[in-house]
């Protein structure tokens, strides 16, 4: 995958668990434990942004995978909607 469509999915994806930490008031997101097979791209994506730190993804005692956004990805997202991107994913 060409790094511009990396960086649009990192991005999306960042988006899309700030979107759920809005309407489900801070909880985990439960991610599908099979999506390292059906789509590696995305599982890349949730570990490259937990590697900078911008979310938590790991895999409960129950071996489901959870990913919350992180305070820092909060404040990535809000600046990135005001037109102020600090950096990007």
């Amino acid at each position: 995958m060409a790094s511009e469509k990396r960086k649009k999915l990192r991005m999306d994806m960042l988006d899309e668990l700030y979107q759920f930490h809005l309407s489900e008031r801070g909880k985990k997101a439960l991610i599908p434990g099979n999506l390292e097979d059906r789509d590696p791209e995305k599982y890349f994506a949730l570990e490259y942004l937990a590697d900078k730190g911008l979310i938590r993804f790991k895999a409960e005692n129950d071996g489901q995978l959870v990913a919350k956004i992180t305070q820092f990805g909060i404040n990535l997202v809000k600046n990135i909607k005001l037109g102020n991107p600090l950096s990007t994913a």
